[in-house]
């Protein structure tokens, strides 16, 4: 379920640890358009490799737009969307008494539960956030935009602990902390094998383990407990979201006020740079290599 006064009470946090990681993305970047490559997911394609005249596989060429991985995140978005628009309970003291009233209130409370957990899941598994994230993480270091970055299906842990979370705990330490709170390997496992079953209003997980190389150390977990997790990862992807959108903004302006021009970097595997020009598409937010409008569109 989705409490108004949780989010309330959680978003000014939220809010602060993603703006403190796209402040430091900007303020490090090492090419003043990294971040709008961030936006627009720059790539070179794994699927389309193109093939030279011997057969073999030849470097393809560099990509923006969403990609496979991008309509995968947007069939996750429509699907978490449709869940938290539909419910929103206002009063938690008073949802509380009603399930402690109404045993088939309870039933459909963990019905729902169980809703959250595969919403949860599927956020921290999600190859576009990941990868802006990890993208993201190194900016705020002070590394270039990595256009061959590709996030390995397992394990996905890694990723998040090595590739986003630890890499800007120096810079960034309070999103640092949101992402330590908010993705638990325990859980994550637990929700992605089956291995946990409910208990009244608590959670108990089935691959809790007393050895600290584990990393499992929860028995279980209260209804509560998870809310305040479930509604953290709600808020941290909205906040990603609303993030990306000023960004957007912020280089539309400079696009357009350069009579629709605007510089990237594209590097190449052996670290060569090349310096190219977008530009917007017509009546749309989105960025296109500049030679490839028409001209009429170009300014």
């Amino acid at each position: 379920m989705i409490f108004k006064e949780l989010i309330e009470d959680l978003r000014h946090s939220v809010a602060a640890a993603v703006n403190e990681l796209f402040g430091a993305a900007e303020a490090n970047q090492t090419h003043p358009q990294d971040l709008l490559l961030v936006d627009q997911h720059g790539f070179h394609s794994q699927q389309h490799t193109p093939a030279n005249a011997a057969g073999g596989a030849r470097p393809s060429p560099p990509m923006l737009g969403p990609d496979l991985i991008g309509f995968a995140e947007s069939t996750f978005y429509k699907f978490m969307d449709r869940y938290r628009r539909s419910h929103v309970i206002l009063d938690r003291a008073e949802f509380a008494e009603h399930v402690a009233e109404d045993p088939e209130a309870l039933t459909d409370e963990e019905l729902f539960l169980q809703i959250e957990q595969g919403i949860y899941l599927r956020f921290w598994e999600s190859d576009l956030i990941l990868k802006r994230l990890h993208q993201l993480a190194s900016l705020c270091i002070g590394e270039s935009y990595d256009w061959f970055l590709e996030i390995p299906g397992h394990p996905r842990g890694r990723v998040i602990r090595d590739g986003i979370r630890d890499r800007v705990k120096d810079v960034c330490p309070t999103f640092y902390a949101l992402v330590k709170g908010n993705y638990k390997s325990q859980v994550r496992n637990a929700i992605a094998h089956s291995r946990y079953c409910t208990v009244g209003r608590n959670i108990v997980f089935l691959n809790y383990s007393d050895d600290p190389r584990d990393y499992a150390p929860l028995q279980k977990m209260c209804f509560d407990d998870w809310y305040a997790i479930f509604h953290t990862m709600l808020l941290l992807h909205n906040e990603l979201i609303g993030a990306f959108s000023l960004c957007r903004e912020t280089f539309k302006r400079r696009t357009l006020d350069n009579e629709n021009r605007i510089e990237v970097r594209v590097t190449s595997r052996d670290g060569l740079e090349e310096f190219c020009d977008l530009a917007m598409r017509p009546g749309r937010d989105e960025w296109v290599w500049r030679e490839n409008l028409p001209r009429h569109a170009v300014s």
